[in-house]
């Protein structure tokens, strides 16, 4: 995975005109290192059968923050895009910013994150599917207590996908490979999960040579 990633936290539950904070943090699996900046950040939130409704996010004490209040009743998804730019890595694993560094065992990268969250708002289904973002990790909904979840890259399904799921306060990952349907699923114990997923492709731009997303996927469990 990239040495940062981003994830949506909010309440997980809500009621009809309350209004929800939610906040963009920048680190590593659930441990903040570093603050989000408002100006790479882009959020939605979007109610069942609703289409997506951009927010206006802006710094918070604790990274950027944004809000939303629900009219309806059901399961809300919370969408973040958070553009990182240009880097350059080198061949001991460096990760710098920009690109024009010295030559060699280097690449460069045109690296993004997307960031997906429920909300549940007086009902806990259905879930809501794609929302066609660049890269996707759509929550299928529980079996038992068992979380299955498609990958997407752009709006198709994403086979051989490695998709990592860690645990507030836990030091071990899951991990799971998608199947050719682009589908996977995990064992969830109770707890703070966020399941991650990465992919790479050649980039358009002439002096990049690849586009790196990265996409993140919140839950609370609860079972």
């Amino acid at each position: 995975m990239a040495p940062h990633n981003i994830w949506l936290q909010c309440a997980q539950r809500a009621e009809r005109g309350q209004a929800v904070t939610c906040r963009l943090c920048y680190g590593h699996y659930l441990e903040a290192d570093g603050r989000a900046e408002a100006e790479r950040a882009r959020i939605w939130a979007a109610g069942p059968t609703l289409e997506p409704e951009p927010l206006e996010p802006a710094a918070g004490e604790d990274g950027v923050e944004a809000v939303f209040t629900p009219a309806v009743r059901g399961v809300h998804a919370v969408l973040a895009a958070y553009a990182r730019g240009c880097w350059t890595v080198t061949g001991d694993g460096r990760w710098l910013p920009g690109t024009g560094h010295a030559a060699g065992d280097t690449r460069t990268v045109d690296l993004c994150y997307f960031a997906k969250r429920l909300v549940f708002v007086e009902d806990d289904s259905p879930w809501p599917g794609s929302f066609a973002q660049e890269l996707e990790i759509v929550p299928m909904g529980p079996l038992g207590k068992e979380l299955e979840v498609l990958v997407q890259h752009q709006g198709r399904p994403l086979a051989g996908a490695q998709v990592y799921a860690h645990c507030q306060g836990k030091p071990r990952a899951r991990y799971a490979v998608t199947a050719p349907d682009g589908k996977a699923d995990f064992g969830l114990t109770p707890g703070e999960w966020l399941l991650l997923t990465r992919h790479e492709v050649p980039a358009a731009a002439e002096d990049i040579d690849f586009r790196v997303t990265n996409a993140v996927f919140g839950l609370t469990v609860y079972w």
